[in-house]
């Protein structure tokens, strides 16, 4: 499972020259795997050639004008997928990036939400300790019809977080929430609640799949995404366990529709949750098993809405 992308333009300008620079950083390319002694574990690599669109995928204000003058008339690039997550990684992370900067690496871009940094920038971050600082390296908020939502947070095998309200807003209750999960790594559940602080209400959490990006883009997170509802909100009570489906209830509804050979009716799509085979779990072991699965599952009582969410960013 590869938890993080990276696209890596450099100075070199074919696969042979990566190959010796990143040797003489401590770096082993061969072929398809990248390696190192000092590193705990394998990145697959692909060599990719300068097709006069670099300097675009840099273009978000996070570099100076020379900066991404460089990376505009770079060699080539690779893009890496690492089998980690940023965050309790962040220090091989930064060490790696630090080899592929001595290997002439001109800036960093994280696929997951499309932002490019500096060499420099990337260490900082990764290197720093500051929770906000990785957030602001690491994830973007858009906005669409007044909806405010992040993207980048599956990078850290966590959900996003979208919200209806002012820009200034949102992007405050956002990044709290969000820097919240970074820093704490907190138990969060549908029917928890939020405030960032005690003057603001508390909105009511309510996770979905993540309908901004289909599956298999960069950019959606199979982790769902926390819709944060109105302000006043209320928590619900929740036991020490709840049922996680063995195998995921996705799986059951996706294979159920498949040998259907058409979209499923609600009845339908309510007998396989409620016979669906259930394991009992705490809510953190059922968050370790969600994590070491790569994605997360729908929610039992939103089966048949979140079924349909996910069934149309497939489509």
């Amino acid at each position: 499972m590869y938890g993080v992308r990276l696209f890596i333009p450099g100075t070199a300008a074919t696969m042979a020259q990566w190959q010796g620079s990143l040797g003489r950083s401590g770096l082993m390319l061969d072929g398809q795997l990248l390696t190192a002694e000092t590193l705990g574990f394998r990145a697959l690599a692909e060599w990719v050639a300068n097709d006069g669109s670099f300097g675009q995928a840099f273009s978000h204000g996070t570099m100076s004008v020379e900066e991404q003058r460089a990376v505009a008339g770079a060699g080539s690039a690779l893009i890496l997928d690492l089998p980690l997550y940023l965050g309790a990684a962040a220090g091989e992370v930064a060490m790696l990036i630090a080899a592929l900067g001595d290997a002439g690496a001109l800036g960093v871009r994280l696929e997951q939400s499309k932002l490019g940094w500096p060499i420099t920038r990337w260490i900082q971050a990764l290197e720093g300790g500051d929770p906000w600082m990785l957030y602001r390296c690491a994830v973007v908020v858009l906005q669409d019809h007044g909806v405010s939502r992040s993207c980048g947070m599956h990078a850290f095998g966590l959900p996003d977080a979208q919200v209806e309200a002012p820009p200034a807003e949102a992007d405050r209750l956002l990044g709290s929430l969000n820097v919240y999960q970074l820093a704490e790594d907190p138990v969060l559940v549908s029917g928890d609640t939020f405030m960032p602080d005690l003057e603001t209400p508390r909105r009511r959490l309510e996770r979905w799949p993540d309908d901004g990006y289909p599956p298999g883009h960069a950019c959606h997170n199979p982790f769902g995404t926390w819709r944060l509802g109105t302000e006043g909100g209320q928590a619900d009570s929740r036991g020490e366990l709840r049922p996680v489906f063995i195998p995921p209830l996705v799986a059951l509804l996706a294979a159920a529709e498949e040998k259907a050979g058409r979209r499923l009716r609600r009845k339908e799509v309510e007998r396989l949750t409620s016979e669906g085979t259930c394991m009992m779990m705490t809510h953190a072991d059922a968050k370790g098993l969600e994590r070491s699965r790569g994605h997360a599952d729908l929610e039992p009582e939103l089966a048949w809405r979140q079924w349909q969410v996910l069934r149309e960013s497939r489509a």
